[in-house]
């Protein structure tokens, strides 16, 4: 272990701020500032001045508010950790930090490649420890844990102090969990002829104890809640599971044989991703089990495939990823009565737990296959999980909506029939909460052809009580049994979308197994909301309580996020950013001050501007994000560039950097800075329609543009990716406007793509033409005019445009020869297209010399045909 003294005065690290600096790893932005300082003119943007621009992600907070940490990002993806703070900007930096975490106001920990930094923020030292893999610090804020690789690929857990003093080692750890409040930590220890499991108490003192040790087998899955600690011993093949109750230091062993109902053909799981879970009291502890393999053999990959279409699942996905019958399935073990429920099975193989542990909720996602939509219905059972029983409480439910249970375990939410429903599990009772509400709690600018989204479930409140939604704008506190209602906001009348922030670091709601408890809102307490004009964007975050209602903190017209809070105090955290502001991170106590401005090289250099676009499409207005020119003219007439996708208008004030390094080849600086407009035009589609919409929509947003005459019309060009790709290879099949058009990964023929099996989820697309992105509504049997008159190949015929596509040799997410097939139809027709297929790469572009080299001709391109640059080599033919 090293130890190196760091003490920078204020004084003298403002000083430091200011000059030249160069780490030893990276170079920031920090270096050409003393140039920039001679002169305030500005220039223009070059590429070589993209490596300057780093990205700011706040990180952490201290208890009570006194430090920040945020991480910097930059191009040469060296990224360094800062940590600030907040009252003197005392600054201390961490290449290639990770995360971090502060012990009080006194201590920083983070870990950098494999060596851990331990910052004491109160006399600047700094400590470095090598070949640690993991670390935490104790709730009490006496002790640092960490574990440490030693030379046999063993590891150490080491407890210290403050001081730095080691308190405690424990030599060949293989794993370890933290008690969730950080009071003490259960490990397990694997050796040559030992194997032990133990745990600490992290108090005063340390205080250590055995639970179990021999040489049968490794001890795996450790799991520490209140006063139980319960864990797997990996014996040969056939895993052991026991509960240990620490008052009383009582061993409980789960012994299957003993166990009349175990099934006979199956073991306890020892998969090590399979976290055990234990309920409130201690008695419980669910687990999984895990078949019989040889009752699944695998499929031989040179035998014949059998493809049988009544199959509930593709043979390649079941080739691929197993069946859901033969996963492993939940069980509950309860200790004091020795009693064992299997939850799940092979005909009903998934499920979740009640927050009360009482119940499970189980169901068979696969029950209706085959089906034509991307999450099939099923029917949802409850179990109690004291007598076994299960009934059926939901039949043919919806997969594409979740189903969110309350807080103490006693009702389930669910939607069904465009209002919210409550399912009340002691009285097996079914109410609609909504229906008398003259609002509606879904998505009402959805366009795609199934059943509106909800807007969500905002939570549960004190024992479930009453459960909070949102509409459009607002939360809606409603009971149970739906007979009281309360709107708690009033953003409606201001065009304003309240949402709770969950400042918590748990997720509110988890489906699963491993963690169903939820967090009940505290109404009494209050909570903090995210707030946003969703005409204007502007957005802050304020204060919501009983007593007062709605209290302002931050509103900016800027993007307001990343909030977090000070866990001691009102202090917070948060970064706010516009198109001509680079990000910036905040700190809120009763006003909002600069921590840190992001890229401040920017103001050396010419930039461009966002501001709102409004325009119609039968009567509705829709909008549309307009990007000036850095050096704008009033008078000059500049080339645009229109990119496509669906809405974007949420874009508005997003910050970009410049980068040569972009995964489908298009940055907005990049061309604001060399002088085009660029626009992003918001979408509405009519179902079955999508080829007349999108270029309806278009050309709207353009001769609004053109319209307040600072765009040539002769010089605009269409680019999109993915389903704008598919969508700019629409458009120029139903116009001639565009000077040219860039394509990328993008569908052209809706007859092939529909009769396509995806390989991210290995379930045919038919979903995504008759309930998805394309918009059709129905089979290619049922409306095949529709897809044809919908697919660009079948309408390259109409072509004029200049057309630039490329995609990944390997993209199966849109398979590369959609894009093949509108190069053949083109080439047969002699239209103007060159094609771009890059070996090793899949949907978007990974590969960093592949990003650069596709940013870099589709900027050759448009330079082209908007600029009349010359012509590149590579656009010529052989």
């Amino acid at each position: 272990m090293q130890t190196i003294k760091r003490s920078i005065s204020i004084k003298r690290f403002r000083k430091y701020e200011l000059s030249v600096i160069t780490f030893t790893l990276f170079l920031s932005w920090l270096v050409i500032c003393p140039l920039w300082g001679q002169s305030s003119q500005k220039r223009p943007l070059t590429k070589e001045d993209y490596s300057l621009w780093s990205k700011l992600v706040a990180m952490n907070i201290s208890n009570k508010g006194n430090w920040s940490s945020y991480l910097v990002r930059y191009e040469s993806q060296k990224d360094t950790l800062f940590v600030k703070n907040t009252k003197n900007k005392l600054t201390y930096h961490f290449p290639y930090g990770k995360s971090g975490v502060f012990n009080s106001e006194t201590h920083f920990a983070c870990i950098a490649r494999d060596t851990l930094l331990v910052q004491n923020l109160t006399s600047g030292l700094l400590t470095k420890t090598a070949d640690v893999t993991d670390f935490a610090f104790s709730d009490n804020e006496k002790y640092l844990l960490l574990l440490k690789k030693k030379a046999n690929q063993k590891q150490n857990l080491i407890v210290q102090d403050m001081q730095g003093n080691t308190v405690e080692e424990i030599h060949n750890v293989n794993t370890w969990r933290l008690e969730p409040n950080r009071k003490g930590v259960v490990y397990a220890i694997d050796s040559i002829g030992k194997n032990e499991t133990g745990f600490l108490k992290l108090g005063l003192k340390i205080e250590k104890s055995t639970i179990l040790s021999g040489s049968n087998g490794t001890f795996q899955n450790l799991n520490w809640k209140d006063n139980t600690i319960a864990f797997i011993q990996n014996v040969m093949d056939d895993p052991q599971l026991y509960s240990y109750t620490i008052d009383t230091k009582k061993l409980n062993h789960f012994d299957r044989k003993s166990q009349p109902n175990f099934p006979v053909d199956m073991k306890i799981s020892d998969a090590v991703f399979n976290q055990l879970t234990i309920s409130d009291d201690g008695n419980q502890v669910f687990f999984w089990l895990k078949e019989n393999q040889d009752r699944f053999r695998p499929i031989d990959p040179a035998a014949v495939q059998i493809w049988n279409t009544a199959d509930k699942l593709l043979f390649s996905r079941k080739k691929n990823y197993g069946q859901y019958s033969q996963e492993d399935k939940m069980a509950v073990w309860s200790v004091k009565h020795n009693h064992f429920i299997q939850i799940t099975d092979r005909e009903i193989p998934k499920g979740f737990l009640s927050g009360d542990y009482k119940y499970a909720f189980i169901y068979d996602p696969v029950a209706y296959e085959p089906q034509n939509s991307f999450d099939g219905a099923y029917d949802l059972y409850i179990v109690d999980l004291t007598s076994g029983k299960r009934k059926k409480i939901l039949e043919k439910y919806s997969g594409d909506y979740l189903t969110v249970p309350s807080s103490s375990g006693k009702f389930l939410a669910y939607v069904q029939q465009g209002n919210w429903w409550i399912y009340d599990v002691e009285k097996d009772t079914h109410t609609n909460i909504t229906k008398t509400i003259p609002v509606s709690f879904f998505r009402e600018d959805q366009d795609v052809p199934i059943q509106p989204a909800p807007y969500g479930v905002a939570g549960w409140t004190e024992k479930d009580k009453t459960v909070i939604l949102y509409d459009q704008f607002d939360l809606w506190q409603i009971a149970t049994d739906g007979k009281t209602k309360k709107k708690l906001t009033k953003g409606r009348e201001k065009q304003r979308s309240y949402r709770i922030e969950n400042l918590n670091s748990k997720p509110l709601y988890q489906n699963a197994l491993i963690d169903p408890k939820t967090q009940p809102l505290q109404l009494n307490n209050g909570f903090i909301l995210s707030v946003l004009n969703l005409r204007s964007r502007a957005s802050g975050f304020c204060k919501w309580s009983v007593k007062n209602g709605v209290t302002p903190l931050v509103w900016e017209p800027k993007k307001v996020n990343q909030i977090i809070k000070a866990p001691n105090n009102d202090t917070y955290l948060y970064v706010e950013q516009n198109y001509e502001v680079a990000p910036r991170l905040m700190l809120y106590h009763t006003s909002p001050q600069i921590i840190e401005q992001s890229n401040r090289q920017q103001e050396h250099f010419y930039w461009g501007k966002a501001e709102p676009i409004r325009y119609s499409l039968k009567g509705k207005e829709l909008s549309g994000i307009l990007y000036y020119p850095a050096e704008y003219q009033e008078g000059k007439k500049y080339p645009m560039i229109v990119h496509v996708y669906q809405r974007q208008f949420s874009y508005l004030n997003d910050y970009e950097n410049p980068s040569s390094y972009v995964g489908d080849g298009f940055n907005i600086t990049n061309y604001t800075t060399q002088g085009y407009f660029v626009l992003y035009p918001d979408m509405v589609f009519e179902i079955a329609n999508v080829a007349q919409s999108a270029t309806a929509c278009v050309l709207s947003a353009v001769d609004a543009v053109i319209a307040k005459g600072d765009v040539d019309p002769k010089k605009v060009g269409l680019i999109g990716h993915s389903f704008g790709g598919y969508e700019t290879d629409l458009i120029i099949t139903q116009t001639d406007r565009f000077a040219t058009a860039v394509s990328g990964s993008a569908w052209t023929d809706l007859i092939s793509s529909y009769l396509y099996v995806g390989v991210n989820f290995q379930i045919p697309d038919f979903y995504r033409a008759e309930h998805d992105q394309l918009r059709i509504g129905k089979s290619l049997f049922e409306d095949t005019e529709t897809y044809l008159k919908n697919s660009p190949v079948l309408q390259a015929s109409n072509v004029k445009t200049p057309l630039l596509g490329w995609t990944g040799e390997q993209d199966r997410h849109i398979h590369y020869l959609q894009s093949m097939e509108f190069y053949l139809a083109l080439r047969r027709l002699n239209k103007e297209h060159t094609l771009l297929v890059y070996p090793e790469e899949k949907h978007t572009l990974w590969k960093r010399e592949n990003q650069k080299d596709l940013t870099l001709r589709i900027e050759q391109w448009f330079n082209y045909y908007l600029k009349n640059a010359p012509i590149q080599s590579w656009m010529k033919s052989e």
